[in-house]
């Protein structure tokens, strides 16, 4: 069974995706709601997660006195768990996010990216994936 962890600080979209992901047990995934970004690097590797998906809006609550970037944030993570999947959830409407997430892909510090309007077919079709 994959262990599937979404970091975010939106509970609503946690427990939305819990429920949809409870609602499917034939994908055999397991998922974690990972809410506390301080502590997430943290618990991913306690569950030893296979796949993160990270809420772009982490920047909102990032270390700015750290220099923490949601960058940063997943080359972290990626050292911490190297064979853990990375996989971003970004805003279409959001430019530099939009920019963010092409140049950490491009520069494989993420596996992918998914837009916020992208169908829940769509996602666990990824999450299959790796």
């Amino acid at each position: 069974m994959k262990k599937i962890a979404l970091i975010t600080t939106n509970k609503i979209l946690a427990q939305g995706l819990d429920a949809a992901m409870q609602a499917r047990p034939d994908l055999e995934l397991e998922f974690f709601m990972l809410l506390n970004p301080h502590q997430a690097l943290l618990d991913a590797e306690i569950f030893e997660i296979n796949v993160a998906i990270i809420d772009i809006a982490l920047v909102n609550v990032m270390d700015k006195d750290k220099q923490e970037t949601p960058l940063s944030f997943c080359e972290e993570l990626h050292k911490s768990l190297p064979n853990c999947h990375l996989l971003l959830l970004v805003s279409q409407f959001d430019k530099a996010s939009r920019k963010m997430a092409t140049e950490a892909k491009r520069k494989k510090v993420v596996d992918d990216f998914v837009f916020y309007d992208a169908s829940l077919k769509y996602l666990f079709a990824k999450l299959a994936a790796y």
